[in-house]
């Protein structure tokens, strides 16, 4: 058991000493992450709507009313998460909840006036970040870049390690 414990710490050694930074999935998904916000930032001249804010506008704005639980689902945030957020959007007059009328049990968000607003405001900035992200690729490679970010995003965990 010793003998395997150390086998472990060489190999890892050796992985590490090969690693290349540029080359890590969570590197390079941090550092994607931030010229993207960076640059919403700057080409949105606004601080009223976050990214995560973005998607909750865009999906109310395509989708009509949701319940938060499938507001959650389709903008793939964590109800906890969402619900932070949505405090602070209804707050700031952005969205606003309502009875759900298929349901009594539970609420319908919807974007407000304010909301859309702010949203069609920041729409062609958000278009020409998605052009300026995406510029570095031929614009054949584009499509499949972003289904494969996609795939990766959606994909179900792994089996945990005590199942195999």
């Amino acid at each position: 058991m010793a003998a395997d414990k150390g086998k472990q710490t060489t190999s890892a050694a050796d992985v590490a000493r090969d690693w290349q930074l540029e080359g890590g999935v969570g590197f390079l998904l941090r550092l994607l992450e931030a010229r993207y916000d960076g640059l919403y930032q700057s080409m949105t001249r606004q601080s009223d709507i976050t990214p995560r804010q973005f998607g909750v506008l865009m999906a109310l704005y395509q989708l009509g009313p949701l319940t938060p639980s499938v507001l959650a689902e389709r903008i793939s945030c964590d109800r906890n998460t969402l619900s932070e957020m949505l405090k602070r959007m209804v707050a700031r007059r952005l969205v606003s909840k309502k009875d759900n009328p298929h349901d009594r049990r539970s609420l319908q968000v919807q974007i407000t006036a304010k909301g859309e607003e702010a949203l069609l405001a920041v729409i062609p900035a958000a278009a020409e970040l998605q052009n300026i992200m995406l510029a570095p690729l031929r614009k054949e490679d584009r499509a499949h870049f972003l289904k494969c970010l996609l795939a990766i995003a959606k994909a179900p965990p792994p089996d945990s390690p005590a199942d195999t």
